[in-house]
């Protein structure tokens, strides 16, 4: 059973995803880049879903971090904006894909699966 770090400062947005995944993973919990940062330091998760728009640190400052830290924990980016050039700023800091939020249960548990493979969505 994979292990992945939902990070999102929205509990609601945490809920949904945790329906969608919850039987087939266990799932941790951050609300923010900090605490996420700090999990993945400590015990790495085997994926990130990382929330961009969030207080304090933005996924985007997540992800930079994340580089400059030297923690390679791959992740995948959950947004609002669908823009193409968010899309490809966060693919080029290193996320293997990204999907729009709300998540369609079955697009998410897919993007899961090939994330989790190694695969870039």
């Amino acid at each position: 059973m994979a292990r992945i770090l939902l990070v999102d400062d929205s509990a609601t947005a945490r809920n949904i995803v945790a329906r969608i995944l919850g039987g087939s993973h266990e799932l941790l919990f951050a609300a923010g880049g900090p605490e996420a940062l700090e999990r993945m330091a400590s015990d790495p998760p085997d994926l990130v879903l990382l929330d961009l728009l969030m207080p304090e640190m933005s996924g985007f400052e997540v992800l930079e971090q994340m580089r400059a830290r030297g923690l390679e924990v791959p992740v995948f980016v959950l947004s609002a904006d669908i823009q193409k050039s968010t899309r490809d700023r966060v693919l080029a800091l290193g996320a293997v894909g990204m999907a729009n939020k709300p998540p369609r249960p079955d697009e998410l548990r897919e993007a899961v699966r090939k994330a989790l493979a190694g695969e870039r969505t």
